[in-house]
Protein backbone atom coordinates (compact mmCIF):
# COMPACT_ATOMS: atom_id res chain seq x y z
CA UNK A 1 0.00 0.00 0.00
CA UNK A 2 3.09 2.09 -0.02
CA UNK A 3 3.06 2.74 -3.60
CA UNK A 4 -0.48 4.16 -3.10
CA UNK A 5 -0.01 6.76 -0.58
CA UNK A 6 -1.49 4.96 2.08
CA UNK A 7 0.89 4.41 4.75
CA UNK A 8 -1.18 6.60 7.50
CA UNK A 9 -4.56 4.27 6.94
CA UNK A 10 -4.60 0.63 8.96
CA UNK A 11 -3.97 -1.99 6.70
CA UNK A 12 -7.40 -3.79 8.06
CA UNK A 13 -9.01 -1.11 6.61
CA UNK A 14 -7.45 -0.95 3.06
CA UNK A 15 -8.00 -4.90 2.88
CA UNK A 16 -11.64 -4.88 3.54
CA UNK A 17 -11.82 -1.48 0.52
CA UNK A 18 -9.74 -3.85 -1.88
CA UNK A 19 -11.15 -7.49 -1.24
CA UNK A 20 -13.72 -6.91 -3.78
CA UNK A 21 -11.24 -6.45 -6.18
CA UNK A 22 -8.68 -9.56 -5.08
CA UNK A 23 -12.01 -11.82 -5.05
CA UNK A 24 -12.38 -10.38 -8.68
CA UNK A 25 -8.86 -11.74 -9.57
CA UNK A 26 -7.22 -8.25 -9.73
CA UNK A 27 -3.89 -8.59 -9.88
CA UNK A 28 -1.92 -5.80 -7.75
CA UNK A 29 -0.19 -4.07 -11.23
CA UNK A 30 -3.77 -4.24 -12.11
CA UNK A 31 -5.15 -1.89 -9.55
CA UNK A 32 -2.30 0.50 -9.57
CA UNK A 33 -3.24 0.84 -12.62
CA UNK A 34 -6.70 1.35 -12.43
CA UNK A 35 -5.83 4.05 -9.76
CA UNK A 36 -3.98 5.85 -11.90
CA UNK A 37 -5.87 5.81 -15.17
CA UNK A 38 -9.65 6.11 -15.97
CA UNK A 39 -10.93 3.58 -18.09
CA UNK A 40 -12.35 5.94 -20.18
CA UNK A 41 -8.87 8.15 -21.12
CA UNK A 42 -6.33 5.11 -20.50
CA UNK A 43 -3.32 7.25 -22.27
CA UNK A 44 -3.80 9.77 -19.53
CA UNK A 45 -2.63 9.49 -15.89
CA UNK A 46 -5.00 11.01 -13.05
CA UNK A 47 -2.31 12.60 -10.98
CA UNK A 48 -1.62 12.06 -7.41
CA UNK A 49 -4.70 13.51 -5.70
CA UNK A 50 -3.83 10.89 -2.57
CA UNK A 51 -1.06 13.00 -1.40
CA UNK A 52 -3.29 15.72 -0.01
CA UNK A 53 -6.24 13.51 0.75
CA UNK A 54 -8.25 13.53 3.79
CA UNK A 55 -9.07 9.87 3.33
CA UNK A 56 -7.14 8.34 1.10
CA UNK A 57 -9.46 4.58 0.54
CA UNK A 58 -12.08 7.11 -0.47
CA UNK A 59 -9.93 8.80 -3.39
CA UNK A 60 -9.08 5.15 -4.13
CA UNK A 61 -12.53 3.94 -4.16
CA UNK A 62 -13.60 6.20 -6.13
CA UNK A 63 -11.22 5.94 -8.65
CA UNK A 64 -11.22 2.09 -8.61
CA UNK A 65 -15.40 2.40 -8.84
CA UNK A 66 -15.16 3.74 -12.60
CA UNK A 67 -13.80 0.49 -13.33
CA UNK A 68 -16.57 -1.91 -11.95
CA UNK A 69 -17.18 -4.61 -14.63
CA UNK A 70 -14.25 -3.35 -16.71
CA UNK A 71 -11.57 -5.53 -15.82
CA UNK A 72 -11.39 -6.73 -19.57
CA UNK A 73 -10.29 -3.28 -20.78
CA UNK A 74 -7.12 -3.16 -18.42
CA UNK A 75 -3.64 -3.78 -20.51
CA UNK A 76 -3.41 -7.15 -20.89
CA UNK A 77 0.39 -6.80 -19.11
CA UNK A 78 -1.45 -5.47 -15.92
CA UNK A 79 -4.64 -8.35 -16.08
CA UNK A 80 -4.10 -11.09 -13.88
CA UNK A 81 -2.90 -14.20 -14.77
CA UNK A 82 -4.92 -17.58 -14.21
CA UNK A 83 -3.84 -20.22 -12.01
CA UNK A 84 -4.64 -22.50 -14.78
CA UNK A 85 -3.15 -20.77 -17.14
CA UNK A 86 0.15 -20.11 -14.86
CA UNK A 87 0.29 -23.94 -15.30
CA UNK A 88 0.16 -24.45 -18.73
CA UNK A 89 2.76 -21.76 -19.01
CA UNK A 90 5.06 -23.81 -16.24
CA UNK A 91 4.26 -26.50 -18.26
CA UNK A 92 5.49 -25.45 -22.06
CA UNK A 93 8.30 -23.78 -20.13
CA UNK A 94 9.24 -27.15 -18.68
CA UNK A 95 8.91 -28.79 -22.11
CA UNK A 96 10.96 -26.00 -23.92
CA UNK A 97 13.76 -26.64 -21.49
CA UNK A 98 13.82 -30.71 -21.38
CA UNK A 99 16.48 -31.63 -23.65
CA UNK A 100 16.16 -35.50 -25.39
CA UNK A 101 17.65 -38.13 -23.09
CA UNK A 102 17.61 -35.64 -20.03
CA UNK A 103 16.90 -38.15 -16.67
CA UNK A 104 15.32 -36.07 -14.40
CA UNK A 105 12.14 -34.11 -15.82
CA UNK A 106 12.76 -30.28 -15.48
CA UNK A 107 16.56 -30.30 -14.31
CA UNK A 108 18.51 -28.33 -16.37
CA UNK A 109 21.15 -30.48 -16.78
CA UNK A 110 23.46 -28.83 -20.01
CA UNK A 111 25.03 -25.47 -20.19
CA UNK A 112 23.16 -24.79 -23.21
CA UNK A 113 20.12 -25.64 -21.02
CA UNK A 114 21.18 -23.01 -18.01
CA UNK A 115 21.56 -20.23 -20.90
CA UNK A 116 18.23 -20.70 -22.03
CA UNK A 117 16.54 -20.49 -18.61
CA UNK A 118 18.67 -17.57 -17.84
CA UNK A 119 17.15 -15.90 -21.30
CA UNK A 120 13.72 -16.91 -20.45
CA UNK A 121 14.14 -15.63 -16.85
CA UNK A 122 15.83 -12.22 -18.28
CA UNK A 123 12.96 -12.28 -20.86
CA UNK A 124 9.95 -12.34 -18.32
CA UNK A 125 11.79 -9.99 -16.11
CA UNK A 126 11.59 -7.03 -18.67
CA UNK A 127 8.17 -7.82 -19.33
CA UNK A 128 7.17 -7.38 -15.83
CA UNK A 129 9.15 -4.13 -15.92
CA UNK A 130 7.42 -3.14 -18.82
CA UNK A 131 3.94 -3.91 -17.15
CA UNK A 132 4.91 -1.46 -13.91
Amino acid sequence: MDRAGVRRVPSWKAAAMLARWWRAGWSVAGVLYAIDHHPDRPGETRGDAIRGARDPLAVIGHRLAAWTGREGELPAAVQAVDPDERRRRAARLAEQLDEPGQESRGRIASAAGRQQARELFAMARRARGAAA
